[in-house]
């Protein structure tokens, strides 16, 4: 195992259950492996005690790059404006954390994802690059150096008035049927990858297992069509203590990397590995169920 690796989960809100099976996920198969959870406020956070998480409030926080960000920062979306100001802040935060200790790779989960691999492997195979992204969805993204370019772009961005006022000409515009736009962290995403500079995305179909971009997306898989959206068909299977999740593509079988539980995944998101033992046959059997058949998944 490599020592070197932390993963950084950040939450904002009401703390949910899945947070726990996530966090619990990352400790099964990383056992020594160091956790941060950084929250936006007082939580009750005591489920999270056996997993020897280190947990900090984002407002303990401070650099001249995120007290910038605060004073510049110009709401144009139609989320809240502290969940805005969160999801770009916790990008600061981590270069502040990763500043203390620059020698170690830091991992960003959202609190969505379960993890069924080690990541020791993965890192090694991942483009050399600051920040390294599973597709263009920051749920499982490695940061392997100095991000300040990056943090740049965003405060270079709040500072321009005519690209703020070109941003928000659009947000006023668009229709309800359009895609969503939204200046966030997506946003600053998506234009900093097409800059070709500190950022890259990996190729998530690899020799560890597929990084699953969305559990509702098929992605080539074979899935079930629900009554609102699709979802990708798993089958479990036990290994050496452990469910390990499948996709099926055809006839082959591929080991899945993690699972994305976004939205909707949310509610069939399990305690899958419990650091108190095994699953049983019978857990096994039901979560096949859940997953392969149309039926059954509609009512959850």
């Amino acid at each position: 195992m490599n020592n070197n690796i932390t993963f950084l989960f950040y939450h904002y809100g009401q703390i949910p259950n899945y947070l726990e099976f996530a966090i619990e996920h990352v400790r099964k198969f990383h056992l020594a492996a160091e956790i941060y959870l950084i929250t936006d406020g007082i939580k009750d956070t005591s489920m999270l005690d056996r997993f020897n998480v280190l947990k900090f409030k984002i407002e303990g926080f401070d650099s001249e790059e995120l007290a910038l960000l605060k004073s510049t920062y110009s709401h144009v979306s139609c989320f809240s404006e502290k969940y805005e100001r969160f999801v770009l802040e916790r990008w600061f935060v981590t270069e502040i954390i990763r500043k203390q200790r620059p020698d170690r790779t830091y991992v960003m989960l959202d609190s969505d994802v379960a993890v069924f691999g080690r990541v020791d492997d993965l890192i090694n195979k991942l483009p050399d690059f600051p920040i390294v992204l599973s597709g263009r969805n920051p749920h499982f993204t490695f940061i392997k150096g100095e991000i300040s370019e990056f943090l740049q772009f965003i405060t270079d961005y709040y500072q321009d008035d005519q690209k703020i006022s070109v941003a928000r000409l659009r947000f006023n515009k668009q229709k309800k049927d359009e895609q969503l736009y939204t200046l966030g962290e997506m946003q600053f995403l998506f234009e900093y990858l097409d800059l070709n500079r500190g950022m890259r995305m990996y190729d998530v179909d690899t020799s560890c297992g597929f990084v699953d971009g969305n559990i509702h997306v098929p992605q080539g898989f074979d899935y079930l069509q629900l009554h609102r959206r699709p979802r990708k068909k798993v089958l479990w299977k036990r290994d050496e203590g452990r469910a390990i999740p499948y996709f099926k593509r055809g006839d082959k079988l591929v080991k899945a990397f993690i699972l994305h539980f976004q939205g909707p995944g949310k509610r069939v998101f399990r305690r899958f590995n419990s650091i108190d033992g095994p699953p049983s046959s019978l857990q096994i059997w039901w979560w096949n169920q859940i997953f392969q058949k149309s039926w059954l998944a509609n009512l959850m």
